[in-house]
């Protein structure tokens, strides 16, 4: 009887430190929420983006370069403005861990891809690539 219950004891607190593992996992960010607040909140969407910016753009030859941007040259950006899709079209893609804003312009020459990554359960920018004539 004893066995039993001895049996039955480390298997009671196995599953309890289990339980608790999985309690104590932060969820993650919901990317529509954090695309709120990213546009709303010029402090929040700063603290969002990993610096050094490293991005992608054409350069005087069209030919696509790389680049970084430290924080002091960075210009917020306002993804969401509804002014905006008389010009642009956009397509956000979201998977697991990466999402890619898609800017195409309207007959203008804009083409941008705004990608973002989670990144310890929370969305950052992680890079753009600017493909604008």
């Amino acid at each position: 009887m004893k066995k039993y219950f001895y049996i039955f004891l480390v298997f009671a607190m196995s599953l309890n430190s289990f339980v608790y593992a999985q309690s104590t996992k932060t969820a993650s960010e919901d990317f529509s929420e954090f695309f709120k607040k990213f546009n709303s909140d010029t402090k929040f969407q700063i603290s969002r983006v990993i610096f050094p910016l490293k991005y992608k753009a054409n350069n005087d030859d069209f030919e696509l370069s790389d680049y970084t941007m430290a924080k002091e040259g960075y210009k917020v950006l306002h993804l969401n403005n509804k002014a905006d899709e008389k010009y642009l079209k956009r397509t956000l893609l979201v998977k697991k861990n990466k999402a890619t804003l898609e800017q195409r312009g309207l007959d203008n020459g804009i083409y941008i891809d705004y990608v973002f990554e989670l990144k310890e359960n929370k969305w950052f920018l992680k890079t753009l690539v600017d493909q604008s004539t």
